[in-house]
């Protein structure tokens, strides 16, 4: 015969049972026999079922109790989560816990799992293993470094899109003096046009005057001669003139 227990012991024995206690735990807390506690079980189950669960959680006054797994049923329902699911969800979520992973990392935790089944994530963990072996560094200093590059990246890229600018404007001035210097050659190369013909008029001119100075020349000579033949006669240029005149 099961002894009757106080309403507040028969509460205790049905928190420790909606909270899903083992029995033995649950006699424990209570300071029960075992069979109590599946008794007083047997006695809410069949009072539900036949005044319904309001009525039952009022009769044994464990109305958080049904409230609270009333909002779980709502949440599990919303959610689309049978109560396995839900068990094996809590179970991961402990599991990460025990490996000191807060719930705001689970979700990179989980697709950190996923990645290890992409063979891509074994070669990049040989990569990583190659480097540290290489480098002489840990994992944390090379993602470490890795960050601290990442964090420059926005700097570098202004310092890029800066020096591409200053070579446009090198461009711009190069090929400006590559215009500038082309029309120079090309108004060198007329005035060259002009001096050649300019040089050819005045090799012509030069062998004119040349003939010129040849004939005045040999008048030269001549008139030489001619003087002096006058003075081996007595004669000189001026009486010559003079009696040409009077002729």
């Amino acid at each position: 015969m099961t002894v009757r227990f106080s309403p507040h012991k028969v509460r205790k024995i049905l928190r420790g049972y909606f909270r899903g206690l083992p029995q033995i735990k649950i006699a424990k807390e209570a300071g029960v026999d075992q069979s109590s506690i599946s008794h007083y079980a047997n006695k809410f189950t069949k009072m539900t079922a036949k005044y319904g669960l309001l009525a039952a959680g009022k009769e044994y006054q464990v109305m958080n109790e049904i409230e609270s797994l009333s909002s779980l049923s709502v949440e599990l329902f919303s959610s689309k989560l049978t109560v396995e699911e839900a068990r094996q969800g809590y179970n991961i979520i402990k599991e990460f816990l025990k490996l000191g992973i807060n719930p705001e990392q689970h979700l990179t935790m989980i697709k950190v799992c996923q990645e290890v089944n992409d063979s891509g994530f074994v070669k990049a963990a040989r990569k990583l293993s190659h480097l540290e072996s290489q480098t002489g560094m840990g994992y944390q200093q090379v993602i470490s470094d890795f960050e601290k590059a990442l964090n420059q990246l926005p700097q570098l890229e202004e310092k890029v899109i800066d020096a591409k600018a200053k070579l446009k404007a090198i461009g711009d001035v190069t090929l400006k003096n590559k215009q500038e210097l082309a029309g120079q050659e090309e108004h060198l190369k007329k005035y060259q046009d002009e001096v050649k013909v300019k040089e050819v008029q005045l090799e012509k001119e030069l062998s004119s005057k040349m003939k010129q100075l040849e004939v005045e020349k040999k008048e030269v000579e001549e008139l030489a001669a001619l003087k002096a033949e006058l003075t081996k006669k007595g004669l000189n240029l001026k009486t010559v003139l003079s009696l040409v005149k009077e002729f």
